[in-house]
């Protein structure tokens, strides 16, 4: 815009030296002319490339804020599944004792066990902010390497706990039809409570329970150490996940 006039001045007094034959002075402003042209030209790329970075570093931001947020509701859920695996570990040890000591005369307290070794602990690993970040080729703009590492890391150590995840709900159909054998499992199910599930109390069960057959079955007690263990190992992952979700937003609130 301040260019134009100047142009304008410039040309009009090229005009004049035209035509009082003043050739050599006409040629000087014509060149003057020129890079002026050249000069708003240049200008006008640099604040053409000033606003797309400018754009570019506003959908970057908002990129990483979406990304916090993401990692923010993982870190709920892994902390939240962390707790139900600890649940379920020591509703295995209390099996156990009750197993050992052959207590069968306590029915609700063992069908409330049985429910806390029935959950199969989930985890959404669908993450579409981590993927657009790795499609767009926006990790290779961080330039804060340690959080770079822990995102590129993340996919590999969710599939590590997914892993024993996978193997422990393999068994699952096998070890809920085991326990049917001997007990009814809406009693079980009723007393199911994970995320705010509850399964609404029905008539009363008809069928008859026979804890002494599960207990004194070894294929049962075989099936929840082998569950423990791989409970134990989750764990171990689960915590890994935590803390590398930890890092990740504390790194991602300080630089954006």
């Amino acid at each position: 815009m301040i260019l134009k006039p100047m142009i304008k001045f410039f040309r009009k007094i090229r005009y004049n030296l035209m035509e009082t034959g003043k050739t050599s002075k006409y040629f000087k402003y014509a060149i003057g002319e020129i890079i002026l042209v050249v000069i708003g030209i240049l200008i006008a790329l640099q604040i053409n490339n000033w606003n797309e970075a400018r754009k570019e570093t506003i959908n970057q931001n908002n990129l990483f804020n979406n990304l916090k947020i993401d990692f923010n509701a993982r870190l709920i859920e892994l902390e939240e599944l962390l707790d139900a695996k600890k649940d379920g570990i020591a509703a295995t040890h209390d099996l156990n004792l009750m197993i050992n000591n052959k207590q069968l005369d306590e029915p609700q307290k063992i069908y409330a066990l049985l429910a806390r070794t029935f959950n199969g602990f989930l985890f959404n690993e669908q993450f579409k902010m981590l993927d657009v970040l790795f499609y767009t080729g926006t990790i290779n703009n961080i330039k804060n390497e340690k959080l770079k590492r822990l995102l590129v890391e993340w996919p590999q150590n969710v599939e590590e706990m997914l892993e024993e995840q996978r193997i422990y709900n393999e068994h699952y159909q096998e070890y809920v039809k085991l326990i049917g054998k001997y007990v009814p499992l809406r009693s079980v199910n009723e007393n199911f409570n994970f995320r705010g599930y509850e399964q609404p109390k029905g008539q009363p069960v008809t069928q008859n329970t026979d804890f002494d057959s599960l207990f004194s079955n070894r294929e049962f007690e075989n099936i929840l150490a082998e569950r423990e263990l791989l409970t134990h190992i989750m764990i171990i992952d689960n915590k890994v996940l935590i803390n590398s979700a930890k890092e990740i937003i504390e790194l991602l609130e300080s630089e954006y």
